[in-house]
């Protein structure tokens, strides 16, 4: 049986899961080699976006006045992905955000340093272009949104998958390797 991930990213106002808020949040379902469901929404920040972080992923004050807050975000997010297990790139930092302690939840970065030890660099970004990605799912969606980077991420699992089989490494092997405590 194929596992199902749950493969999420969001944007934030900083970097600081303490000083910062979460101002997007999206969900790329993955079941067996295929995409299966995507999920997003705007969150309603704790303050004011810095001018710095709207000039990153265009996200204003005004786009999310009405969005539901983090809590409410993440009943909708947990009922989207129940019975998937989270995957994120740089899982660590999108988990502390959400306060997500998913056992056994994995990190992609992780993943391809494994299954991709040759690669440039180990960024999303650089993993697109390294597993010949097509551009367009991120630029159709928007550049350094949620969704568009989280569609790229779930690409980079299933590309690590396809590694996986080439290379001839148990699939399972891999996914240890990248699991987060």
């Amino acid at each position: 049986m194929h596992e199902r991930f749950a493969v999420i990213d969001i944007e934030t106002t900083g970097l600081s899961p303490t000083r910062d808020s979460v101002l997007e949040i999206a969900c790329v379902m993955v079941e067996g080699d295929a995409i299966a469901g995507r999920w997003s929404t705007l969150v309603r920040p704790n303050g004011p976006i810095p001018a710095f972080a709207t000039a990153i992923h265009g996200i204003d004050d005004a786009m999310v006045r009405d969005a539901p807050s983090l809590g409410v975000a993440m009943a909708a997010l947990r009922r989207f992905a129940r019975g998937h297990v989270f995957a994120a790139h740089n899982a660590i930092f999108d988990f502390g955000f959400l306060g997500l302690r998913p056992r056994g939840g994995i990190c992609t970065m992780r993943l391809a340093r494994f299954v991709a030890p040759e690669a440039p660099n180990h960024k999303n970004q650089t993993l697109r272009t390294y597993f010949r990605i097509d551009r367009r799912l991120q630029e159709e969606i928007l550049p350094h949104r949620a969704l568009g980077d989280a569609l790229v991420t779930a690409h980079v699992l299933l590309a690590c998958r396809r590694r996986c089989e080439q290379r001839q490494i148990p699939w399972h092997q891999a996914l240890h390797t990248a699991r987060v405590a």
